[in-house]
């Protein structure tokens, strides 16, 4: 479930629904916004919260020499690909996206809407190991590039789905009508590897679980030496059949999707290994009962293949090493939550990519690297070839987040940790353990680097820091900073000044943002701007994080953001509190928070406290204005759950466990037991053909409203969980905050 908000049209329901549903009138707030296209909610929604422009997905060369990113104009979200030469400091354009709208299938549609991918383009490109060929992708069209001179050949075909460039860049690897298809860059030849596959079977994707909340976007791997490919086949027979309409356009037939909503069958995996030329294929042998979801792949030249699998319930993780003859496994290591585990992270918090997968295998083969938080915390520990472990490599002090870097020349690694809450940085430690890290980039803020492969010179530090800064720096060994890569991104007229604290007996990590022009003596109305869920961290010092947060303060509120219990970032206890129940430990945080923050800033008036959110946070507000009408006055809940029998399994069983095993967690956690209470004003924001959270939900929530005889607001949306569309976001963001102030004022 993600906050991260498709369509050109809104519409708003102006009829009353049994006499019950209360529309919002059109406000002069929302008249003078539509004249002005450059207010704060338009401008912010016209730059993606000014990050278009700014180079993503910086990959450091192999020699060490150049920087490879993508980067789109100021306003514009068609993606391009650059070169920037460490040198002579100099860019080049290798490749520019193609003009005319992109014609996606349904299925890269979908998978993109897993990534929250919703720029065009060149969305993604990948090096071979020498840096000579690059692959590019912009939607079911495939090209390389040739370096250093940077010449441009068409891949044969169309309708291409994940792409993948052999190590040594002579072939391609892709999905094309659900199986897999090599292509020879050299010849064009097209060679068919399997047979057999259809929507419903597929062969080299990602099933929906592992893409949508296991954070695994391959279904496709080449192994180290170029011979043979790995690939995910994916069994959906068994997996409820949901059908999406777009209503704006009856005449077309509703959309098939399975989803596997919990409590049902998910997707029923294999993994294959098959020659680069064809033939049979040898099925990876594994308890397929006991471990179905298939969470990490790892093919490494120094170690052998490697699967991360994991139970239903998620509360055992199996990491196993495979014979690639015979297909079988052997175990490596496992762990253990009695409430659930996390997976080993290899992501990053600002979205610069290019963390390490773990297990990472050092040279050789008779050690690799693993990360655990068995004692509470994040660390990244050394483990024999055998599984057992030797020692931890980072230190309790410093949370570990990600490994990006490992130089075996030094025996060192670069890696990203949290000096504390709300600050990551990065270090340089020893692989043998026995020194305290040394600090490469601890500017406060937001940290994500990249190395690359192979080289081990250049990193690519994607910042947003605590003075507005938001750049990609390249920076040397010692953490100096080389280079800053261009970027055409626009700056904010205007940055937030957030007030960091904490709140609530617990501490809890908390950013206040105040209007531009606040008045110290005068009493505001506040605004509690709602995540809530587990994993998602919402309070960062970075005051980029709270632009949109000041777009709705400066509308005469003040908006408080706070981390409470069952969100990540502090420690494993603090982020348990929730099993089997989503909601009170949360409400409960939230509600103590503020309340600890209005006894000591007077300007926040107790009597207008307002709540909004999307996603989980839809579903937090939903929550929260009908059990705490005591706090607050006014909700506006943006595609919320509601029943989380609706929602999917691998994220809904990982906290509630299983429905028909706990019922009364369900139940606790359930929107529709508490909504015939509703007595505040609640205005419910919902994309009609959502295909993460269904609009089922919606419907559900109205429906007992109405059964309950209780008011209710509706804002139907086009499109999706996402809102990418500028004009579409900017009405959502001015009927939200004419709805608070109608309400809080």
């Amino acid at each position: 479930m993600s906050q991260k908000s498709t369509a050109n049209r809104l519409f708003l329901w102006s009829a009353m629904l049994a006499a019950l549903v209360v529309c919002p009138a059109v406000t002069d707030a929302q008249q003078s916004s539509a004249a002005n296209p450059e207010s704060c909610f338009a401008a912010w929604a016209a730059t993606r919260g000014y990050g278009l422009g700014a180079p993503r997905q910086a990959t450091p060369a192999p020699d060490g020499k150049s920087v490879l990113f993508l980067r789109s104009e100021s306003r514009e979200t068609s993606l391009g690909l650059y070169e920037y030469d460490l040198d002579t400091h100099t860019e080049r354009a290798l490749a520019l996206p193609a003009s005319g709208p992109e014609h996606l299938s349904v299925q890269e549609k979908a998978l993109r809407e897993r990534t929250r991918m919703t720029l065009t383009g060149i969305t993604d490109f990948a090096m071979s190991e020498t840096g000579n060929r690059v692959l590019i992708a912009q939607g079911p069209r495939l090209a390389t590039i040739d370096l250093p001179g940077g010449t441009n050949q068409p891949v044969p075909g169309d309708g291409w789905i994940a792409p993948v460039l052999s190590p040594d860049g002579t072939a391609i690897a892709g999905v094309r009508d659900n199986d897999i298809h090599i292509v020879d860059v050299a010849t064009g030849a097209d060679r068919r590897l399997t047979f057999g596959g259809t929507d419903i079977v597929t062969n080299g994707l990602v099933d929906f679980a592992a893409a949508e909340e296991l954070e695994r976007a391959a279904g496709l791997w080449w192994s180290p030496d170029n011979a043979h490919l790995l690939y995910e086949q994916a069994d959906s027979t068994g997996v409820e059949k949901h059908f999406i309409a777009d209503p704006g356009h009856p005449q077309q037939a509703p959309v098939e999707f399975r989803y596997p909503r919990a409590g049902t069958e998910n997707a029923k995996l294999r993994l294959g290994i098959i020659s680069r030329t064809g033939g049979h294929t040898t099925w990876i042998n594994w308890d397929h009962d006991t471990y179905p979801y298939v969470a990490r792949v790892v093919w490494q030249k120094d170690g052998p293949l490697s699967l991360v699998l994991l139970t239903r319930a998620q509360t055992k993780e199996l990491v196993v090493t495979v014979d690639t003859v015979t297909g079988k496994t052997t175990p490596l290591l496992t762990e253990t939550d009695g409430a659930w585990l996390n997976i080993s992270p290899e992501y990053d918090l600002a979205g610069a990519g290019g963390a390490k997968p773990l297990p990472y295998w050092l040279k050789g083969g008779q050690s690799f690297l693993w990360a655990a938080e068995r004692d509470g915390i994040w660390r990244l520990e050394l483990h024999h070839a055998d599984g057992t472990p030797d020692h931890a490599v980072t230190p309790r002090g410093i949370p570990f987040v990600a490994l990006n870097d490992v130089d075996p020349a030094t025996g060192s690694v670069i890696f990203t940790g949290r000096p504390d809450h709300i600050d990551t940085a990065l270090y340089r430690a020893s692989l043998a353990g026995n020194a305290d890290p040394a600090p490469l980039a601890r500017a406060p803020g937001l940290h994500a680097a990249a190395a690359g492969e192979n080289q081990h010179a250049i990193l690519a530090d994607r910042v947003a820091l605590a003075d507005g800064t938001s750049a990609t720096l390249l920076l040397d060994t010692a953490g100096n900073t080389l280079a800053t890569l261009p970027s055409k991104a626009e700056q904010p007229a205007h940055m937030p000044e957030v007030e960091f604290t904490t709140s609530g007996a617990l501490d809890f990590d908390t950013a206040i943002i105040r209007p531009q022009f606040f008045l110290r003596g005068k009493s505001y109305p506040v605004v509690l701007a709602v995540y809530a869920g587990p994993g998602v961290k919402t309070v960062f010092r970075t005051p980029r994080v709270f632009l949109e947060d000041q777009c709705l303060a400066d509308e005469g509120f003040v908006v408080v953001d706070l981390d409470g219990r069952g969100t990540p970032g502090r420690d494993r206890d603090f982020e348990r509190a929730t099993k089997f129940d989503l909601i009170d430990v949360p409400l409960q945080d939230q509600v103590d928070g503020l309340q600890s923050l209005e006894k000591r800033y007077p300007e926040m008036d107790p009597s207008r406290v307002g709540v909004e959110g999307w996603s989980f946070g839809g579903y937090f507000t939903a929550m929260a204005t009908i059990r705490r009408p005591d706090i607050f006055r006014a909700g506006v809940a943006g595609a919320p759950v509601v029943d989380f029998d609706d929602y999917d399994t691998a994220y809904t069983e990982r906290y509630l466990g299983l429905p028909e095993a706990h019922p009364e967690a369900y139940a606790k956690s359930n929107v529709l037991t508490y909504a015939a209470r509703l007595e505040r004003p609640l205005l419910i924001m919902h994309g009609l053909t959502d295909d993460n959270v269904y609009f089922e939900n919606t419907v559900k929530l109205t429906q007992a409203l109405i059964d309950a005889g209780r008011p209710y607001n509706l804002l139907l949306l086009p499109g999706t969980h996402l809102l990418p569309d500028p004009k579409l976001r900017t009405r959502v963001d001015d009927a939200r905050a004419a709805f608070l102030k109608q309400h809080l004022k």
